[in-house]
């Protein structure tokens, strides 16, 4: 038995096709056709193969044709001509013929356009114009109902597809095609324009228009939705992309949908892709999440600075009045400095400001009273909580015992940036004047056990004090690496 041989002949399909068919190369030259084509147009073979489209056919230069062409040509989309205009040879004369023609991108190896494939339906006899296709002048004068209805729908579709594109170019939504295996750009509108940084990808692969995708997840994504014809839809998917020529590679978060495009036979010829970026979304989730943590880490570590105030307020209260007394100011002052921070967006507040909140009920007019001198430090709040029950410690023993107790006393306080082991450190002094004298202290209270005990463990400060007859001083470097 002699096995059949059941491969397929092209070429003889191609001129049993009862519409016509012509094949263009690039440049618009025509490089094959159908028999119904030469009998349509009436022409010879040798007259047309290798001929230009305009040189074989003059008339249609004036006819939107070249413009339709290109279009397919440059962009490698499918488009519609309903209605134009080309010379047709008939009965021994030449006559104005209607044709309606669709113009298909024909793609090579490398995803390029190679030719472009036209079909052709001519609709002299439909259209109502006068005096085509041979009509007697009273027919040609009469309006044929179906021949516009046929040009109607033509319009309608024409405007149609023309909206379409419309608002999918300026869709909200970033929106591409890629064609072929190796994912050429075949359509991008505006918002994946932006999104690339306003690259000209149509043409290109998605590796050569985007070559910041090599090493990235996505491109072997994308090939293996062209190889599975699976649908892929991406949740808050990292990517990393050029947002303008000659700038640096930026992080992005994208939902996306890849959606295999399907041709006739059920094969993938292409993928459709939407999607929106969320990278600004993503990051306010991010900061969110970062002060969710910085929120429970600070109230631990407010929650035990109260319960050590309270248990050393007890300590060195004398009584229930005095243990009251102490306990509130301590807690209204790290109030204070909570209410401060929550404020700033960077969590973080001023040591003029910590100063300035204790010291200013005790300034005067005059700013004599209370000085305070230095650059603008800002102090995260591992540091400003201790620091802020410091100063407001300092300022309660001057009120009490210092310089604040007479009516002549001041505060000056002055501090600057300084480096400690190399790293940036804030540099504090504080020094009261004109007080009553000091005299030595006779037991340790809760001020001396946080500037000589708490800070130093806590936040590495280096505390030395001095309670000098001419009034009380105070020398203090805290490191401010402690606060990153």
């Amino acid at each position: 038995m002699v096995k059949q041989d059941t491969r397929l002949d092209f070429e003889a399909v191609f001129n049993s096709l009862p519409a016509p068919f012509l094949v263009m190369d690039r440049d618009f030259n025509i490089v094959a056709f159908n028999r119904a084509f030469l009998d349509t147009t009436k022409r010879s073979a040798d007259a047309l193969i290798g001929i230009n489209i305009f040189t074989a056919f003059p008339a249609a230069e004036e006819s939107g044709l070249q413009d339709s062409l290109e279009r397919v040509r440059d962009n490698g989309v499918v488009n519609v001509l309903p209605v134009f205009s080309c010379a047709c040879a008939a009965n021994g004369r030449t006559e104005e013929c209607l044709w309606s023609c669709t113009h298909v991108p024909v793609h090579g190896n490398d995803g390029q356009v190679a030719f472009l494939l036209e079909t052709a339906q001519d609709i002299s006899e439909l259209h109502p114009s006068k005096g085509l296709a041979g009509l007697d002048s009273e027919a040609a004068g009469e309006t044929d109902p179906q021949a516009g209805n046929i040009q109607v729908l033509n319009q309608t579709l024409l405007a149609t597809v023309q909206q379409l594109g419309r608002l999918v170019m300026q869709a909200p939504s970033f929106m591409c095609v890629l064609r072929g295996p190796t994912l050429v750009f075949e359509l991008v509108n505006i918002a994946f324009s932006m999104l690339a940084g306003g690259r000209d990808l149509i043409g290109k692969t998605l590796r050569e228009g985007l070559p910041e995708s090599e090493g990235q997840d996505y491109p072997r994504l994308l090939e293996n939705i062209f190889k599975s014809g699976e649908v892929h839809v991406g949740r808050k998917t990292r990517i990393l992309l050029q947002d303008a020529p000659d700038c640096e590679i930026e992080e992005h978060y994208i939902d996306f949908v890849a959606q295999p495009i399907m041709g006739a036979s059920g094969e993938v010829t292409g993928i459709f892709i939407e999607g929106n970026d969320v990278t600004d979304h993503v990051r306010t989730e991010q900061r969110q999440a970062l002060l969710i943590r910085e929120l429970h880490h600070r109230v631990r570590n407010t929650l035990a600075m109260v319960q050590g105030v309270m248990t050393t307020t007890a300590k060195s209260s004398a009584n229930i009045e005095e243990f009251q007394d102490a306990f509130s100011g301590r807690i209204a002052s790290l109030a204070r400095t909570h209410a401060v921070m929550t404020e700033q967006p960077q969590q973080s507040v001023s040591f003029q400001q910590l100063l300035t909140q204790e010291l200013s009920p005790y300034s005067d007019n005059q700013g004599l009273r209370i000085r305070l001198s230095g650059p603008a430090v800002d102090l995260p709040s591992q540091i400003a909580l201790p620091l802020g029950m410091a100063v407001h410690e300092l300022t309660t023993n001057a009120v009490r015992h210092g310089a604040l107790a007479t009516a002549q006393g001041r505060v000056e306080v002055g501090w600057s940036l300084i480096k400690k082991d190399g790293e940036p450190a804030l540099l504090c002094e504080w020094n009261e004047f004109a007080g009553p004298p000091v005299t030595p202290r006779c037991r340790d209270g809760f001020g001396s056990m946080l500037l000589e005990r708490v800070l130093p463990q806590q936040i590495q400060a280096e505390v030395t004090v001095d309670f000098a007859p001419a009034g009380f001083r105070l020398r203090m470097a805290v490191p401010l690496q402690n606060g990153r």
